[in-house]
Parts: C-alpha cells; structure tokens; sequence
C-alpha cells in the first residue's frame, strides 16, 4: 500500500512537471510609456519583457545606490530624466546609458570613474556586473528611462514620493 502511494505520488511529480508553464508577466505598462530614446535621433519600444528583465537588472546591480531612482552617493544628480538629459554627452537614452555602464565618465564628462562606479571594464571590482551582457544593459537602460517616464519627477525625487 505504501509502495503504491509513493509510485503514484512521483508518477504524479513527474507528469506535472511535463506540462508546459507560460510565465505570466506582472507588468503591462501602455506603449507610450515604453517609447523611449534609442539615441540622439531614434526610438525604440521597450518590451514589457525587457521592462521585467531590466527592472530585475536594476534591483540587483543598481538599487543599492540607485533606489528608486536617486544617487545615494551624490543626491543631486538622478536617474530622473533632468539629470539624464543634463549630463555631457547627454545619457537620456539606450545607447549612452549602456555606454555609461561600459566605461563610465563624470557628469561633465571628462574624467574616468570606472573604479569608483561599477561597469563592465572592472568585473574585478563590480562582480554584479560580471555576467550583464550587452542586451542585459540595454534592457537595464530601457528600464531606467521607462521608469522616468512612468513616475515622472518622482523618479529620483527622493522619500517624498516613494
């Protein structure tokens, strides 16, 4: 009696286990919200899968400096589309944001801070960063600019509007 139960429990695992499983994403974020720079002249539509996958990016790698969008070590300069857009070269969209995360500068643009910011040149120093492929950061960045847009000045405004 006992074997049966046990052959029909892992018979019963085991064809559980065989049926297809659709992952269900928690996000359906509007298009427009999603439509965001790609570089300096052109566009692109995140996905609401890369949305997810940059979102989960970001809480790994980014969120314990970056939460919810502010720059703990710096507070006047965020992740809000102001600062974004203030920054020399401008980092409001997909591909300076990735190339920031390559080979970070300071907001003005003229000195190296790759030991001081994590990204993809000192794994050595950033192991967060070790595994994020090239998609991995553009779909972080369309996370970062995604989010700015859906939270607007909240986006980096600090506890205020958390």
């Amino acid at each position: 009696m006992l074997k049966r139960l046990f052959l029909g429990l892992v018979a019963t695992l085991i064809f559980t286990l065989q049926l297809p499983i659709d992952r269900a994403f928690a996000v359906d974020i509007k298009q427009e919200l999603r439509t965001v720079k790609q570089d300096a002249t052109e566009n692109v539509v995140v996905s609401n899968k890369e949305f997810e996958h940059g979102k989960r990016l970001f809480t790994n790698a980014c969120s314990k400096c970056h939460m919810a969008g502010r720059t703990k070590t710096n507070p006047n300069v965020t992740l809000g589309s102001t600062s974004l857009k203030g920054a020399e070269p401008p980092r409001d969209n997909v591909d300076e944001i990735v190339s920031y995360l390559n080979n970070p500068k300071t907001y003005d643009g003229e000195q190296d801070i790759s030991e001081l910011h994590p990204n993809t040149t000192r794994t050595d120093l950033y192991p967060e960063m070790r595994n994020l492929t090239q998609q991995d950061l553009q779909d972080l960045a369309g996370y970062i600019l995604t989010e700015a847009q859906i939270r607007g000045f909240r986006w980096g405004a600090g506890k205020v509007y958390d």
